[in-house]
C-alpha cells in the first residue's frame, strides 16, 4: 500500500502519456512558431533573436488595411451565414412552409462540396470576361443599350469573398442551432399568442430572445470559421488584391524569398484573436444557456405558424439558396469539366463535350499517386484522432484523476488555432532539431499529424457526449465480473458508443479528404493529397477542365463517405433500440 502511495497508478500514467501526446501536436509546436516569431532566417537555420518581425509587420500600412479586412471580411460573412441558417431553422421546425423534409436534407448537401471547389465553382460563374452569368447579364443589358466587356459583376473583391463565406457557412451554423428551435418549450410562444400578438411580433419579441444562447454561440463560431476561411480569400482575394490573416500567413511562406519569421508574427497575432474568440464563444455556450433554459421534455407539440400567402415565397427563398448553395457551382463544375477548354454554356459546344478529362484524370500518375496519399491521410487521420478522443472522453468523464478539466480545455483550445497556423507551427516543429531527426518533413505523416492536432475538439465534443451517457455502473459490473479495465474498455464501452465513435470517424475522414489548407503548407511533390493536387491544376497548369473533373470525382467520393456514415450510424442506432 505504502508502495502504491508513491507510484503513480496505471490510470496516472495513461493520463501522463495522454497529455504528452497532446502537447507534442498542440503546445509544442505553436510554442515553436511563437519562439520563431522573434528569430531571422529559415526555420531549418534559425538566426539570431530580435524584434524585427513583428516591427515589419506592424509598421507596414498594409497589414492594417489587411486586419481591417479580416474583420469585416468575417463580419459580414458571418452576418449573412447566421440570418440565413436563422431563418431557414425557423420556416422548416416552426412553419408551415411546403416540403420542409426535403429541405431539412437538401441543406447537408452543400458539406460535400469542399471550399476550394466552391470557390473555384464560382470564378467560373463570374470570371470578369467569361463567367457564365457575368456573360449572361451582359446579354440582357445589352437588351437595354447597355454594352459592356467586363463585369458588370466582379467576384475577385471583398464583396466576393463576405458572399462565398456566408452562402458557404450556412449548413454548419443551421445543424449548431435547428436542434434549440426543435425542443424549445412553446408554452411562451403561446402565451404571446393567447394575449393577442401576431406571428412576427412573438417571433421577434419571444422567441429569439429565448434562443438568443444558441444564437450567439453559432454567431462567435461562424465568425470564428470566417477569421480561419483560406480557400476563398486565396482564390477570390489574391487576385483582387484584398488580403486577409490567412492569405498574408501564406504569402510570407511562398515568396521567392520566403519570410516565416514574418509569417509566425502575422500567425501569433491571429492565434490571439481566435483564442479570445473561442474563450466567449465558450462563456456563451456553458454559462449562459442556463440563463434561458426553457428546453422542454417529451410529448409536447409545439404549434405550426401559419405562414399563409407567405408559405411559397418562403420554398421559393429555400430554392435560390439551394441553386446558389449547390446547384450553379456543380453545374459549371460539371460543364467545365466536359470540355477540352473552359468557354461558356452555348449550343455549339455541345459537339465537344466529351469524358477525355475525367479518363485523364484517372490514368494520370500524379492524380493516382495523391489518391493513395489521400487514403493514407484519412484513413490514419481519422482512427487516430478518434481513438485519441475516446482516451480524452474516457480520462475526462470516467476518472478523477487531477488536471482532467485542464486536459479537456487543452483539446478544446485547438479549435481555435486556424489550420493555416497548424502548417505553419509544423513546419518550425518539424524543420528543427530533434524533430528534424524523425525525417516527417514533406511526408503524408505530418500531414495527418497536424490534421489529428486541428480535428481533435471537435471529436472530443463527441466522444464526450458519447461517454457520459453510458452508465458508470455497467463498467464497474464490467471489473466485478473479473475483466480487466482494458478489456471493460474494448468489448463493453466502446461497442456501446459505436453509432457516436463512428459517426466522428466520418466527420473526420470527410474533412481530411477536402482538407487544403495544411497539406498546402506542408506536402512536398511525392505526399500531395488530392485538395493539393487539384489547386496545381488549378493556378499552377491553368487547365480549369481537369480540376473540374478531380472536383467533381471529390464530391462523389465524399457524398459517399457522407451517405455511407449516415446509414451506418441509422442501423447502429436502430439495432441497438432493437
Amino acid at each position: 500500500m505504502k508502495l502504491r502511495g508513491k507510484l503513480p497508478s496505471g490510470t496516472d500514467l495513461f493520463f501522463i502519456v495522454v497529455v504528452a501526446i497532446l502537447l507534442w501536436l498542440i503546445l509544442i509546436p505553436l510554442g515553436q512558431m511563437i519562439l520563431s516569431s522573434f528569430r531571422l532566417g529559415h526555420p531549418a537555420a534559425p538566426g539570431p533573436f530580435t524584434l524585427k518581425n513583428y516591427l515589419a509587420a506592424y509598421t507596414n500600412p498594409l497589414t492594417y488595411r489587411m486586419i481591417a479586412n479580416t474583420f469585416v471580411f468575417a463580419t459580414g460573412g458571418t452576418a449573412i451565414t447566421v440570418f440565413i441558417a436563422v431563418l431557414f431553422a425557423w420556416l422548416i421546425e416552426r412553419t408551415d412552409m411546403p416540403l420542409r423534409n426535403l429541405c431539412w436534407s437538401l441543406l447537408l448537401i452543400p458539406l460535400a462540396m469542399p471550399g476550394l471547389l466552391f470557390s473555384m465553382a464560382y470564378v467560373l460563374l463570374f470570371m470578369p470576361t467569361s463567367g457564365v452569368i457575368n456573360v449572361f447579364l451582359r446579354d440582357v443589358l445589352s437588351w437595354f443599350g447597355v454594352e459592356l466587356s467586363r463585369g458588370p459583376i466582379n467576384i475577385y473583391s471583398l464583396g466576393g469573398m463576405i458572399f462565398l463565406d456566408g452562402i458557404r457557412g450556412v449548413t454548419s451554423v443551421f445543424l449548431i442551432i435547428v436542434g434549440s428551435f426543435r425542443m424549445m418549450d412553446p408554452a411562451l410562444e403561446e402565451a404571446s399568442w393567447a394575449a393577442g400578438a401576431k406571428n412576427w411580433t412573438t417571433v421577434h419579441r419571444i422567441t429569439l430572445p429565448v434562443l438568443l444562447p444558441a444564437v450567439l454561440a453559432a454567431l462567435l463560431y461562424s465568425f470564428v470559421s470566417s477569421m480561419e476561411s483560406f480557400e476563398a480569400p486565396l482564390v477570390v482575394g489574391l487576385p483582387g488584391r484584398v488580403y486577409v490573416y490567412s492569405t498574408m500567413i501564406y504569402l510570407s511562406t511562398r515568396d521567392a524569398i520566403p519570410n516565416y519569421g514574418l509569417g509566425a508574427a502575422f500567425a501569433g497575432s491571429y492565434v490571439l484573436m481566435a483564442l479570445v474568440l473561442t474563450y466567449f464563444y465558450q462563456r456563451v455556450t456553458i454559462r449562459q444557456a442556463e440563463r434561458f433554459a426553457t428546453i422542454t421534455g417529451k410529448g409536447y407539440r409545439p404549434r405550426v405558424i401559419e405562414l399563409g400567402s407567405w408559405r411559397y415565397p418562403a420554398l421559393a427563398l429555400f430554392l435560390l439558396y439551394f441553386l446558389l448553395a449547390v446547384a450553379l457551382p456543380l453545374g459549371v463544375l460539371i460543364w467545365t469539366s466536359l470540355l477540352p477548354v473552359y468557354q461558356p454554356p452555348s449550343r455549339e459546344l455541345l459537339s465537344q463535350m466529351s469524358l477525355s478529362n475525367y479518363r485523364f484524370i484517372l490514368t494520370e500518375a500524379g492524380v493516382l499517386r495523391s489518391a493513395w496519399n489521400s487514403l493514407v491521410i484519412t484513413l490514419f487521420t481519422a482512427t487516430a484522432t478518434v481513438a485519441l478522443a475516446f482516451a480524452i472522453s474516457w480520462l475526462v468523464v470516467r476518472t478523477r484523476v487531477k488536471g482532467r478539466l485542464s486536459l479537456d480545455g487543452l483539446t478544446f483550445a485547438s479549435h481555435a488555432i486556424p489550420g493555416i497556423v497548424v502548417g505553419l507551427s509544423f513546419i518550425f516543429l518539424y524543420l528543427q532539431p530533434p524533430f528534424r531527426y524523425l525525417g516527417l518533413y514533406g511526408t503524408v505523416w505530418i500531414i495527418s499529424l497536424a490534421l489529428i492536432t486541428q480535428y481533435i475538439a471537435f471529436a472530443t465534443r463527441t466522444t464526450n457526449a458519447a461517454v457520459m451517457q453510458i452508465n458508470k455502473e455497467l463498467e464497474e459490473a464490467g471489473e466485478v465480473s473479473g475483466a480487466n479495465r482494458v478489456r471493460v474498455l474494448w468489448q463493453l464501452t466502446l461497442p456501446l458508443i459505436r453509432p457516436a465513435f463512428v459517426a466522428a470517424w466520418i466527420w473526420v475522414a470527410a474533412h481530411a479528404v477536402r482538407a487544403f489548407s495544411i497539406p498546402l503548407l506542408l506536402s512536398s511533390r511525392d505526399s500531395r493529397p488530392l485538395g493539393v493536387m487539384l489547386w496545381h491544376y488549378w493556378d499552377v497548369e491553368g487547365n480549369q477542365p481537369a480540376a473540374a473533373a478531380l472536383g467533381v470525382m471529390l464530391i462523389v467520393l465524399l457524398t459517399i463517405i457522407s451517405f455511407s456514415g449516415r446509414v451506418f450510424v441509422s442501423t447502429a442506432r436502430g439495432s441497438k433500440q432493437g
